[in-house]
């Protein structure tokens, strides 16, 4: 299990290791192409603390070159409203790979990241991006960031 927190400890993440090998393998399948997807689980201590269970991958209908993703949509809004109903788990954010290079996000990621935030289809007023960087077989990183609705960008290490 990975603990990432801000710096103030305003903000934790939990991210088991299960989670991680589903990324990575999700990363070494998709060879020297982003891949991606969204990420579930719950959130606990008054939302303080978000506990990651499933990232999943980046859906039948997603496009992909070896610096960009589309994510797709489809069987995802399914599997949401499943999790949703049962109270399992719930939308929590954003994952994608960038094959070997460094997980530092784009203005892209910022983009989608503050309109996730800001948007009420998401019902996600704190998304989460994190983004694998590196070679999934060997040496990888994490970079994992909560965009706010109020455009504040909070980096966890």
């Amino acid at each position: 299990m990975r603990v990432l927190r801000d710096a103030d400890g305003r903000f934790e993440i939990r991210l088991p290791q299960d989670v991680i090998d589903t990324m990575l393998a999700l990363c070494v399948q998709a060879r020297r192409l982003e891949t991606g997807g969204i990420l579930m689980g719950r959130y606990t201590d008054g939302q303080r603390v978000a506990s990651i269970s499933r990232a999943t991958g980046p859906g039948d209908d997603a496009r992909a070159g070896p610096a960009w993703l589309v994510r797709g949509i489809r069987g995802l809004q399914r599997l949401l409203d499943a999790a949703w109903s049962s109270g399992s788990a719930y939308y929590l954010g954003e994952w994608h790979f960038h094959p070997f290079s460094d997980p530092a996000p784009s203005r892209q990621d910022h983009r989608q990241m503050t309109s996730i935030a800001t948007s009420a289809k998401y019902n996600c007023p704190e998304p989460i991006l994190l983004i694998v960087g590196g070679d999934p077989n060997g040496s990888w990183t994490l970079h994992v960031q909560i965009h706010t609705h109020k455009g504040d960008v909070i980096v966890l290490s």
